[in-house]
């Protein structure tokens, strides 16, 4: 196991070892949400006129924890609740986003710390 310590990057897998719904639910991924940043991926509605399956697939990074959205200009508190979408503080466009929960394709198991995501950000 590489000495995060020191700086080194993030191995592969821990950054796009994406499980499917069935193993982290929508549920699941506003808990891990709430507690860290995650990396997650979903189907993006697709432009009018065009299939269902269609959407552009979004890679994101987010959080629900207020402690890192409050620092960041757009953060502000979290919108409310929409029945059958998830919420989440953007961290790469720092801003609220949500999409359907039946959009969700896969989430990262691991959730990242600031620090972590900081190191990360450098190279994407």
């Amino acid at each position: 196991m590489q000495d995060r310590s020191e700086g080194v990057s993030f191995r592969a897998e821990e950054l796009y070892d994406f499980k499917d719904p069935s193993v982290i639910s929508p549920a699941k991924l506003q808990e891990m949400l709430r507690k860290g940043i995650v990396h997650f991926q979903y189907r993006k509605k697709p432009k009018k006129g065009q299939p269902e399956d269609s959407g552009e697939i979004r890679d994101a990074w987010g959080t629900k924890q207020m402690t890192i959205v409050s620092k960041i200009p757009n953060g502000g508190d979290c919108p409310p609740k929409r029945a059958g979408y998830s919420i989440y503080f953007d961290l790469e466009k720092e801003d609220w986003r949500a999409f359907a929960d039946g959009r969700l394709i896969g989430v990262c198991p691991k959730i990242f710390t600031q620090e972590e995501f900081n190191k990360i950000l450098l190279d994407l």
